[in-house]
């Protein structure tokens, strides 16, 4: 079964994430702030992790970084209300997009979003559920 880590400050955007990619199959965990992430990824390995982008403290691209420096590759799903926020004007963004976005392990899910689309790009970053034999 495939492992997800959902970071979001709303604790009612966990709860969504939670309920909808656990109805698909999905084993979710979920953690409100990067500090609790951090701490959950020194003990757990996920194939996907959902990242809110604005989030008070360290922000979804730090933690994203930090991620990618302190733990084995993984996919990541970004989060965001805020279209600007992936402005192809801002340095840290043209780095993502060309060094990692490029490898297909890393999308974008722009808010309001509805479930279907969250499900659609959960399993086009890492596949159903459960592997089929």
């Amino acid at each position: 079964m495939k492992r997800i880590l959902s970071v979001d400050d709303e604790e009612a955007m966990l709860r969504c994430f939670e309920r909808a990619l656990k109805a698909k199959g999905y084993t979710v965990t979920t953690a409100s702030s990067a500090e609790k992430a951090l701490e959950i990824l020194t003990r757990e390995d996920f194939d996907l992790i959902t990242l809110d982008v604005r989030m008070p403290g360290t922000n979804g691209f730090e933690l994203y970084e930090l991620i990618r420096k302190k733990n084995k590759p993984v996919a990541v799903l970004f989060i965001t209300a805020y279209p600007a926020s992936f402005s192809a004007k801002t340095e840290p963004v043209v780095t993502m997009w060309t060094e990692q976005f490029s490898d297909g392990n890393t999308d974008i899910l722009y808010k309001p979003f509805d479930i279907d689309t969250l499900t659609e790009k959960v399993s086009g970053l890492i596949g159903p559920a459960e592997d089929e034999l």
